[in-house]
């Protein structure tokens, strides 16, 4: 089975997640697929800043969840270039609002609904409830490290 879900994880921050999430989604793209990229780093997101979009956000993955607004509506478009969309995480809002089975129906819906071909969750790092959250929808997984004994033992 080819993964649709792809958590980008790693236990230790600063290793490069959301730059390969953001890489690996606009390459993916490029090869055709409808590619959606979700930042669920809540109150530490960068994914925007890293794809430039940062000025076009105006929802977020809590007003989806809280229903705030619909889920076509967060979803941000560069429409410089041919990429991937992105659903990002909220700046200022409780984690406590993202659960794992919410989270879920958030991924089968860009899946099912939206007809995207693949998402790739940017996950924040550690192994506590951010991660478990992120990692429950997740097919399969890219763990990033670097060259260092810490990064790979954390992973």
């Amino acid at each position: 089975m080819e993964a649709r879900a792809i958590v980008v994880t790693s236990g230790k921050g600063g290793v490069g997640k959301t730059t390969t999430t953001a890489n690996v989604g606009t390459a993916l793209a490029h090869l055709g697929e409808k590619v959606a990229v979700v930042d669920v780093d809540v109150g530490l997101r960068n994914l925007d800043v890293v794809m430039g979009l940062e000025s076009r956000v105006v929802f977020d993955l809590i007003d989806v969840i809280e229903g705030r607004t619909e889920l076509k509506k967060a979803l941000v478009r560069d429409k410089r270039v041919e990429g991937p969309y992105l659903l990002p995480a909220a700046q200022t809002r409780d984690k406590e609002a993202l659960d794992p089975e919410r989270f879920r129906a958030i991924v089968r819906q860009l899946l099912e609904e939206e007809g995207f071909d693949r998402v790739l969750i940017d996950s924040p790092a550690g192994i506590e409830k951010g991660f478990k959250t992120a990692a429950a929808p997740a097919e399969g997984a890219l763990v990033v490290v670097n060259p260092e004994v810490s990064s790979v033992r954390d992973a």
